[in-house]
């Protein structure tokens, strides 16, 4: 008889493990890739759907306040030469001071006097929402009247936002 002879079949270099490696290559990259989409649509909604400040007031440090103080204003013993001006939107005048060093406050002046004043921690922004007659503020940006205003002080700059509505969200 004769004897035969066997080789061994080795798998050609660079491929192991064959085509089910391939397919979960595949399947990973394609969940990777949806992953990444849904992460970049949950960012651009959230962006949508923040309000957008319809105004920005920077500080005008060269204009002098001349407006009378309320009881809030003299507790915590401030001048209206305490007052940074960040100028005006409609009828009402917009102003900030840091003194005391641990606040920081916003006062809303209307017909010569401060008619709301918020203070808070120096480490979040001051809101202050003041309800008015809409003819004398402008418009929404969808034009309809806004009555119900938004003021949020942080750092140097006031955002204005408005409301069309109580119930509604700021634009």
């Amino acid at each position: 008889m004769e004897e035969s002879s066997v080789t061994a079949v080795e798998a050609p270099s660079g491929k192991s493990g064959g085509p089910s490696r391939s397919v979960l290559a595949w399947i990973i990259a394609g969940i990777a890739t949806l992953v990444a989409a849904l992460a970049i649509l949950a960012y651009v909604l959230e962006q949508a759907s923040e309000p957008r400040p319809v105004a920005q007031l920077p500080q005008d440090p060269s204009v002098e306040g001349t407006f009378r103080v309320d009881e809030d204003v003299e507790f915590l013993d401030l001048t209206p030469a305490d007052f940074v001006s960040h100028g005006s939107y409609g009828v009402l005048e917009v102003w900030s001071t840091t003194k005391p060093a641990d606040k920081r406050c916003l006062a809303i002046v209307a017909e010569g006097r401060v008619s709301l004043f918020r203070c808070s921690a120096p480490t979040f922004d001051t809101i202050a929402d003041f309800d008015i007659e809409p003819a004398l503020v402008p418009p929404a940006p969808s034009g309809e009247p806004a009555a119900n205003i938004r003021f949020v002080l942080h750092d140097d700059l006031v955002d204005v936002y408005l409301a069309s509505n109580p119930a509604g969200g700021y634009y």
